[in-house]
């Protein structure tokens, strides 16, 4: 039973991996000539799907000290499952501070997040990430100052 609950949240990840690169690829950023540009393009479009752009860097920075992420070195390695509960709390924490008009899906965001950060930085599968990369995704990819995102440690 276990395993068919498995094979099906595995064929759910890869079908939101799909939807994301697709609508990304509707929005036709390939035409854009330089690649910085057509880069920053299609972060900004994942940012802002997975509601990143509301996210602050100091809320970004609570939810690593809650997760022990600012205790562990940054070679240190963290499987999927803890990544996705540092996911969880970032946007439940979120939604929170939200008003009631403005909530955001969290178990989209969760997921959608999850997904693009593992096939960034775990494309062969291996089911771990060092925190640097993940700390590095997370504080490129929320809201705030661009100093403030360069003092996160």
């Amino acid at each position: 039973m276990r395993m068919i609950e498995e094979c099906g949240r595995r064929a759910k990840t890869m079908t939101e991996k799909r939807q994301l690169f697709m609508d990304m690829r509707a929005q036709n950023y390939d035409v854009i000539r330089l690649s910085t540009y057509r880069t920053a393009c299609k972060l900004r479009f994942v940012q802002k799907r997975c509601n990143l752009h509301l996210v602050d860097i100091w809320n970004l920075i609570e939810a690593f000290r809650d997760n022990g992420l600012n205790s562990l070195d940054h070679s240190t390695e963290i499987n999927v499952s803890r990544l996705e509960t540092i996911i969880s709390s970032i946007y439940y924490q979120l939604n929170k501070r939200l008003p009631t008009t403005h909530q955001i899906s969290v178990e989209q965001s969760i997921s959608l997040l999850l997904n693009f950060v593992i096939a960034a930085y775990d494309s062969e599968g291996h089911g771990k990430l060092t925190v640097f990369s993940v700390k590095a995704m997370l504080a490129t990819m929320c809201g705030g100052k661009i100093l403030d995102k360069l003092r996160c440690k």
